[in-house]
């Protein structure tokens, strides 16, 4: 499954039922595309394609295939290699920012912030940092919490870096993430911070998910893999700081 289906199968999750026309529009790509993914998807018993729609199948959640494994792994070590002893630290609920925390220096003492429970989870079992967690409406496709509860506690927050994920990059449309609430939630973090890193595997550029968080301006750095394509790495250095992963 690759990074597009994915965005597929959560939109499909989120309405129930969805077009192919507003599928592809709001994935920005052909209605051609489209009706190719969710052939894959449907083959995999994740969705139902019927005539000009597809249909979410329950209890299927679960079966959700990982893509990126590996780059994501890379992406996380190589973020926590960049923190310094002492600092403060905000992980938003994306998975590459728990790749970031599984790698974390127990030497570093780091003061942790997280509005995600795997997160919180992974940190608290090291016993090396000092953890603070949001609480508040939990949602399971991102095992995180969102809501005004979690957002509110976000904004209390002023972390020397945030650790974050995007569904999408894109020079023109910015970062962008496919659910409303959680979209609010990220805004929050980015802002609760001095320094905002991002962590994306190289399938998110020039991409766009269904919602606009922030401009790529309010993000500082990005990481990602050597997946990435040279040209498109030439493009966004331009205008933002990019490091890409040496493994």
């Amino acid at each position: 499954m690759n990074s597009r289906q994915q965005d597929i199968l959560n939109l499909t999750e989120k309405y129930g039922e969805i077009t192919i026309k507003d599928l592809a529009r709001m994935l920005s790509v052909t209605e051609m595309t489209i009706h190719r993914d969710l052939d894959f998807l449907s083959k995999e018993r994740l969705i139902s394609k019927k005539r000009g729609a597809a249909v979410f199948l329950e209890n299927t959640a679960k079966a959700k295939l990982s893509f990126y494994n590996g780059e994501k792994k890379e992406i996380g070590k190589f973020a926590s290699s960049l923190l310094k002893p002492g600092q403060s630290v905000i992980f938003d609920n994306s998975t590459t920012a728990a790749e970031c925390a599984r790698y974390l220096d127990d030497s570093l003492k780091l003061v942790c912030y997280t509005t995600s429970l795997e997160i919180a989870d992974i940190i608290a079992k090291r016993g090396s940092h000092i953890l603070y967690c949001s609480g508040g409406y939990y949602f399971p496709d991102s095992h995180g919490f969102i809501g005004a509860h979690a957002e509110n506690y976000v904004e209390s927050i002023k972390a020397d870096v945030a650790i974050v994920g995007a569904s999408g990059i894109s020079l023109e449309k910015g970062i962008t993430n496919p659910y409303p609430m959680h979209n609010s939630l990220q805004r929050a973090i980015i802002k609760s911070a001095k320094k905002c890193i991002l962590l994306a595997d190289h399938s998110k550029f020039d991409r766009a998910a269904m919602e606009f968080t922030c401009p790529l301006s309010d993000i500082d750095m990005i990481i990602t893999d050597g997946g990435i394509n040279k040209e498109i790495l030439e493009e966004y250095k331009k205008h933002i700081n990019v490091l890409v992963t040496e493994a």
